[in-house]
């Protein structure tokens, strides 16, 4: 799969960073597909009109910006409130497209209209399910689910509704932590290739998502970060490796409460003569099935 240049389209790589942004800019640029600019969310800076004059840090190892400088790509740092420089600098770059990953902010509709090919973007569920800013955390919390994916979509004024574009899934058993970002990650970029090809030979065809199977989550609260001891101990387990380096998660067992600051191990098959055992930060406790140990500290 390989496009000469006179076929490569114009786009801009937008992102945030962590490994849904990151690994796909990365991949494509390895494959010869380099963005006019990459786009970065600088989150941490206060709103504009703060008389506040951003101050650019040397790119991290591994991060969104080294990537850039990795490959020669200009930088332009998106603060929030400056919407309209950003239109300014996205109009004189003029892209027929622009790609986005992991990116923390709805893009207004004065944006939207520049491409004429219109925005994409990466979302770590299968789309219609899972719309919102945390996915992966709704998919292994409550729902339990063994099985998510990597959607590229055409971003529309809803979020997470535009037509899909490519999709991929990819099994919750197989991976733990980071493991299971970076796998979609990889799966997405391969996704936007694919699209990228398909665009420049005109056989792109987009397919209109079914409302009637979408769902929506917005960001967890406190209690959603609560981990009831029902299900399976497996289940918890999987669900702690994948959100608790995103979100701090705790147990309140018998009016005590335990923030977990790591996973150790789980045994479907065990049982305790006990609801939990508390020995040092070691927590052991007995869900429906099996039994889940964690360290954790008593709040």
């Amino acid at each position: 799969m390989t496009l000469d240049k006179t076929q490569m389209i114009k786009f801009v790589y937008v992102g945030q960073g962590g490994s849904l942004s990151v690994i796909p800019l990365k991949s494509l640029c390895d494959k010869g597909f380099l963005p006019a600019a990459v786009v970065i969310a600088n989150i941490s800076q206060r709103p504009k009109g703060l008389n506040l004059l951003p101050v650019q840090q040397p790119p991290v190892e591994g991060s969104l910006a080294a990537v850039a400088a990795e490959f020669g790509l200009p930088i332009i740092h998106w603060q929030r409130g400056a919407e309209a420089e950003i239109e300014a600098k996205l109009g004189d770059i003029s892209p027929d497209l622009v790609i986005m990953s992991c990116f923390p902010w709805r893009i207004p509709k004065l944006l939207l209209d520049i491409p004429t090919q219109g925005w994409w973007n990466l979302h770590p569920s299968l789309l219609p399910a899972y719309r919102g800013p945390t996915p992966l955390f709704w998919q292994a919390s409550r729902a339990g689910e063994l099985e998510t994916g990597v959607s590229l979509h055409q971003v529309a004024a809803e979020l997470d509704s535009g037509a899909i574009l490519g999709q991929q899934r990819v099994s919750m058993l197989d991976f733990q932590g980071d493991e299971l970002e970076v796998e979609l990650a990889q799966q997405g970029g391969k996704l936007i290739e694919q699209a990228l090809f398909e665009l420049a030979q005109d056989t792109l065809q987009p397919r209109a998502q079914q409302e009637s199977d979408a769902s929506y989550q917005g960001f967890p609260n406190h209690q959603d970060r609560c981990i009831e001891i029902i299900g399976t101990a497996s289940a918890a387990y999987r669900f702690i490796c994948v959100v608790n380096s995103a979100y701090p998660l705790w147990f309140e067992i018998e009016a005590r409460q335990f923030r977990v600051m790591t996973v150790v191990s789980f045994d479907d098959e065990a049982r305790l003569d006990e609801v939990y055992r508390v020995e040092d930060n070691q927590l052991t406790i007995q869900f429906e099935q099996g039994v889940l140990i964690v360290l954790a500290e008593e709040q």
